[in-house]
């Protein structure tokens, strides 16, 4: 794997797999990491503090909430759990903070109910405006799906067949086919014929090989490929109670014991 080397320095106690490609892994020093298993890549990492008390530190079991770690609506909330010898839980989420992309190109449904936009970096957002800006509004829209089609710039989005299919094409050279909800079905040129009328023929729910192996390809979109060391917001906070039911560590960490 690509980043092999910069993974862990103590022995690996334990692992868990998300499919279609994450793989977490804790180890002996209280360190998890969370890997994409199609690049090699290191999508996260953290250490787990210590507390007073207990210094052992050690991950010796990890588990991935598979009905969450790939739903957009549930982008902000915990997607790992693990244990280790401090007998406490620990729920791992995600800190969205979203990017602004360059809104590249527009389409709607017939009806005007669904905005489908295409940004910069080949990523489509969906948003329902059936009810929306039919006066002065102050929050955007709700957003109810996103996906990335490309890797580079979306150069056209085109929805056709009464809003069945979405057809998209990109600086990267590819022309795609999706379904209205973003199912994928094929690339144009690909060696596997397709027929949009038979799902079963579909790629879905396979992504483009491309997009998996990139690193702005994660569930929830933002890239989490930066060092995460809480043991720095552990001792900001030595004032509140470390045996409180329930310690919230920083918005990326909750502690809870096993046992009040």
């Amino acid at each position: 794997w690509q980043d092999d080397r910069n993974g862990h320095k103590e022995d690996i106690l334990c692992i868990a797999h998300c499919t279609p490609h994450l793989l977490a892994t804790g180890s002996y020093d209280g360190e998890i990491i969370v890997w994409n298993v199609v690049s090699g890549r290191i999508q996260c990492r953290f250490q787990t503090p210590q507390s007073q008390q207990i210094r052992n530190t050690s991950v010796l079991s990890l588990i991935f909430l598979k009905t969450r770690a790939f739903v957009p609506e549930l982008s902000s909330s915990a997607w790992l759990v693990s244990s280790g010898s401090q007998g406490k839980l620990v729920f791992v989420m995600n800190k969205i903070t979203e990017r602004r992309k360059s809104i590249v190109k527009l389409a709607l449904t017939r009806d005007d109910s669904m905005l489908f936009t295409a940004d910069h970096v080949g990523f489509i957002y969906v948003y329902n405006i059936k009810q929306y800006a039919l006066g002065p509004e102050q929050n955007p829209p709700k957003k109810v799906n996103f996906w990335r089609a490309h890797i580079s710039s979306i150069t056209s989005l085109k929805i056709f067949d009464k809003d069945q299919f979405l057809l998209t094409s990109s600086l990267d050279c590819s022309v795609r086919l999706w379904s209205i909800h973003g199912e994928f079905i094929g690339t144009f040129g690909q060696e596997e014929s397709w027929s949009i009328n038979t799902p079963s023929s579909w790629k879905h729910p396979a992504v483009p090989y491309e997009i998996l192996i990139d690193p702005l390809s994660m569930p929830s979109h933002p890239v989490l490929d930066i060092e995460i060391n809480l043991s720095d917001v552990s001792d900001s906070e030595k004032t509140e109670n470390v045996n409180s039911e329930f310690t919230i560590l920083s918005s990326l960490l909750t502690l809870m014991p096993l046992h009040a």
